[in-house]
């Protein structure tokens, strides 16, 4: 299920450089990169195994965001409630509308000033003062 990974990767990131053993190629195409070297490596039935993680990625990627996003379907596997609690839940940021794509910006952290407080761990920068976070207000 390594080509499931490798699927999904090369997915979100088409044209990043990867390398391949001594092979530079873009990611979109890793994932048939290495089904050649297991059929090279393991024979047809190494291939067809391995190819499997391929299929699963592209359902799995299909359902879940392709086809609810872009198609207008509905998203048929949820992510269970608990895996989103403990982990947290992906917070859409693009939506698309009818003239492009619009972001919602990222929060903003609330920023405390130093104080300069010392503790017993302390560096050499913290007696140099307060201190002033640059592009703040």
């Amino acid at each position: 299920m390594i080509l499931a990974l490798a699927y999904t990767y090369s997915q979100d990131n088409r044209r990043k450089k990867v390398n391949f053993f001594i092979v530079q190629l873009e990611a979109k195409w890793l994932p048939w990169a290495m089904l050649v070297a297991a059929l090279v490596l393991g024979g047809p039935y190494a291939m067809m195994y391995q190819g499997t993680g391929i299929i699963a990625a592209h359902l799995y990627d299909f359902l879940t965001r392709l086809y609810p996003i872009f198609g207008g379907g509905m998203n048929y596997i949820q992510t269970p409630k608990i895996i989103t609690q403990w982990f947290g839940g992906e917070v859409k940021r693009a939506q698309s509308k009818g003239f492009g794509t619009s972001f919602a910006p990222q929060a903003q952290q609330a920023t405390r000033p130093s104080n300069g407080f010392s503790t017993a761990f302390s560096s050499p920068w913290s007696s140099r003062g307060q201190g002033h976070r640059l592009g703040g207000d």
